[in-house]
């Protein structure tokens, strides 16, 4: 016992007949779409589409709120008169620029994909196909390479097919990267590769040798360090046996003269034992300076070079 009022809109719009290619929604086979534009001044609520072609059902699809103005494509089938194959490549192109700050060298070289999308039009007919290339952070597209549109996830590119033909469409992509080498932890065979690599210079190659010198420097310190540590254990592992073989023994002659080189020989560690100590700190204090040289050595080399 009520009347409702129902929004009708019968007009010509504008729009192109096209297919529509997402790899992921299909590997072979392209969907049958509609690249439609809102050219009327009313906004075009969401809902069910039903698309005829001449006079012959086509299929359906559904389409979202469409403002003024504003254009979207629309799928409503699967195109089996178009056949799409792909093949991969990829490759890690040569470094570019090396460069040494805040006390790591870094090698700047890029890696380069390539997809290759084999469109085969398998009709009389001329047709329109969008390819959806995905579009991936940190990548960038071969220069001249422009889409003809751009979504959040996905590039298009238009291409015309004229009846049977055969397109090849390569869509390149490269992707900035770097290999970062702390120079406190720089070996020579690091170097040996960046010599090999033709990364630096011989002036360059004196520097880095400089720092690994103060390293291997360092290292032979804290070995002889280590050395005298484990000495110092050893010693005093020793004087622990000597005190219990005093304890245990008896008070008689022989026993005196025993516990007399025993106490010699415990007299003569303790004079080792100073000894340690004293070369154990000069040690250590040449590190910490040794340490401070090649920090500020660190700190000073700076290099940006394009190869």
């Amino acid at each position: 016992d009520r009347s409702a009022l129902i929004p009708i809109l019968q007009t010509k719009m504008e729009g192109e007949r096209v297919s529509l290619f997402n790899e992921a929604a299909r590997k072979d086979r392209p969907m049958n779409g509609i690249r439609l534009k809102n050219t009327s001044k009313l906004t075009l609520e969401g809902g069910a589409l039903t698309v005829l072609d001449g006079d012959a059902y086509a299929g359906e699809a559904l389409i979202e709120r469409l403002k003024p103005e504003e254009q979207r494509f629309i799928s409503f089938g699967l195109d089996l008169g178009t056949l799409v194959t792909t093949k991969f490549k990829s490759e890690r192109r040569p470094v570019f620029l090396v460069r040494a700050h805040n006390g790591v060298f870094e090698t700047h070289y890029s890696l380069s994909e390539t997809k290759t999308y084999t469109i085969i039009n398998q009709t009389d007919k001329e047709r329109v196909l969008y390819i959806e290339h995905p579009l991936r952070i940190g990548w960038k597209l071969a220069d001249g390479l422009k889409p003809t549109s751009q979504t959040l996830n996905f590039y298009r590119f238009r291409v015309e097919l004229k009846p049977g033909a055969r397109v090849e469409f390569p869509v390149s992509e490269t992707q900035a990267l770097k290999d970062s080498y702390e120079l406190s932890n720089l070996s020579t065979r690091d170097v040996e590769l960046f010599i090999a690599n033709r990364y630096i210079d011989a002036t360059m190659r004196a520097e880095l040798d400089k720092l690994i010198e103060i390293k291997v420097r360092i290292g032979r310190i804290e070995s002889r360090i280590e050395a005298l540590e484990n000495e110092a254990e050893e010693i005093d592992e020793d004087q622990k046996r000597l005190r219990e073989n005093i304890k245990s023994l008896k008070d008689t002659a022989d026993a005196k003269q025993l516990i007399a080189r025993y106490i010699a020989k415990a007299d003569q560690q303790e004079t080792r034992l100073e000894q340690i100590n004293r070369e154990k700190k000069e040690a250590q204090a040449e590190v910490t300076r040794l340490q401070a040289e090649l920090m500020a050595a660190i700190k000073a080399l700076n290099l940006e070079k394009s190869l």
